[in-house]
């Protein structure tokens, strides 16, 4: 799917059963194009925050910072998500009222829940219908904007603003849709869109390629960012370190995200020496048996720090996880003057 390895006969399997996707995906794009299907406006504005590809490509940073330049412009925006992988995606809960965390990961998915813990003060709700949670949610909580995360391929809503991200380390991996790849949609999908934002950017990172292959598709602007490392906080306590004592320090990680290489190379870019990892599948839900083994592979390499990812913390705080610190991180767009205007136009 990601075009690492070959696999001629699988390849041939998977590109036939993706062909009735191709079939779903354009019909269901043609039926509300020819407005078959019914698009249904909210009373506030809607920006959009998604992608094309399976996989994370920096959604939550992206949608906590664009909530808190809103925060900042005295605007008060409402965050509307799936909650993926969450007991019972059918019904409405909120799992933030603004004031209080309402809800664990279990119930209110771990995405949801880590955007509510970030944003303290703005209310999430989720719902796998998310036209039907925005609209119970814009009634209780009478927002400015609201924040639609993981909503390109959500037609239902209507969006004042749809932002697609494409991870620059490994944009649409082998070019295929799913199950043969990594695509949701395929490229030219890019034309619906009101702007990219390339994530996971490093220095020196040569985008030219990969820009003539968005423009190919939209004449959208194009924006960049990275993903910036901020500190280490203790997944009980919440008692925080600077990323200095990661210099030279022998640490386990361990992971249940999309892209796990992605989180790794983070850890050796601020010098720490990574003895081992534990990887598990997204949205992985840990259990005690679980922690144990990575507390027994910690002690056999001697580590000194045991390091996991914001959103797995999440889902690790029902388990009281001792002496596991998580990598707090921030998405910052290169183009921050340009970015603002784009997201304050209209609103």
């Amino acid at each position: 799917m990601y075009g690492r390895t070959r696999a001629p006969f699988w390849e041939a399997v998977l590109s036939l059963l993706s062909m009735p996707y191709r079939l779903a995906v354009k019909t269901r794009h043609t039926l509300y194009a020819l407005r078959i299907l019914k698009r249904n406006r909210l009373s506030c504005a809607v920006i959009s925050v998604g992608n094309i590809t399976l996989g994370g490509t920096g959604k939550t940073p992206a949608v906590v910072q664009i909530a808190e330049l809103l925060l900042r412009q005295h605007a008060h925006p409402l965050v509307v998500s799936r909650g993926y992988g969450r007991e019972d995606e059918k019904i409405v809960r909120v799992v933030s009222d603004g004031t209080a965390l309402l809800v664990d990961a279990r119930t209110g998915g771990d995405e949801p829940v880590l955007i509510a813990s970030k944003l303290s003060t703005v209310p999430v709700v989720v719902g796998r219908d998310r036209y039907r949670a925005a609209l119970a949610a814009c009634s209780i909580f009478q927002p400015d904007v609201v924040l639609l995360d993981d909503g390109f391929q959500h037609l239902q809503l209507q969006r004042t603003l749809d932002i697609v991200l494409i991870d620059a380390r490994d944009p649409f991996g082998n070019g295929k849709l799913f199950p043969a790849g990594i695509l949701r949609e395929p490229i030219q999908a890019l034309r619906r869109a009101h702007a990219v934002l390339i994530t996971g950017v490093e220095d020196g990172t040569d985008l030219t390629q990969l820009k003539h292959i968005i423009w190919g598709a939209t004449r959208a602007p194009i924006f960049t960012s990275r993903q910036v490392p901020v500190d280490l906080i203790d997944c009980i306590s919440g008692e925080t370190k600077p990323l200095s004592t990661l210099r030279g320090s022998r640490i386990l990680a361990f992971s249940g995200i999309a892209r796990p290489a992605s989180f790794a190379g983070l850890l050796r870019s601020l010098d720490a020496v990574l003895e081992n990892e534990c990887i598990y599948p997204d949205h992985y839900t840990f259990t005690r048996s679980d922690l144990a083994q990575v507390y027994k592979l910690a002690a056999d390499h001697k580590v000194s720090m045991i390091i996991t990812t914001e959103k797995d913390a999440v889902r690790l705080k029902t388990l009281r996880p001792e002496g596991i610190w998580s990598l707090r991180i921030e998405l910052r767009v290169n183009e921050q003057n340009a970015w603002e205007r784009l997201l304050l136009n209209g609103l």
